[in-house]
């Protein structure tokens, strides 16, 4: 999938929280609030939430936030600030942070070098 497309999608899907209401795990308020913020797009508030989650090391937040620089959503389009984001997030073993190094490794994205063995590291991180 091409970057645009992939930002397109993103934001059509809601951007962040598709899954909240369907989910099995049990978030806190500020995790509420923040899906809350996204959902009536204000994509600054929920940033700033999932800020202070991704610092405490919550790999969902750490998503979420990567999804918001990568989406641009609210003025804050950022691939690096995306890329570290999706890695810290990877490292933790989120699933779909791992997809999107995958893919960025493979075609180049964020500003990554193509690189076929970390593509491949990150896919097989991503099924396992």
């Amino acid at each position: 999938m091409k970057l645009d497309m992939m930002k397109k999608t993103v934001v059509a899907a809601g951007l962040f929280g598709l899954s909240l209401g369907f989910s099995s795990v049990t978030y806190s308020a500020d995790y509420v609030d923040a899906y809350e913020a996204a959902a009536s797009s204000d994509y600054k508030k929920a940033a700033a939430i999932w800020f202070d989650l991704a610092q405490q090391g919550d790999p969902e937040a750490q998503f979420n936030l990567g999804l918001s620089y990568h989406s641009g959503v609210g003025g804050n389009f950022n691939e690096r600030e995306a890329l570290k984001w999706y890695e810290k997030a990877a490292k933790a073993g989120h699933q779909r942070a791992q997809e999107y190094l995958a893919a960025g490794y493979r075609e180049g994205w964020f500003g990554l070098q193509k690189n076929e063995s970390k593509a491949n590291f990150w896919e097989n991180s991503a099924n396992n």
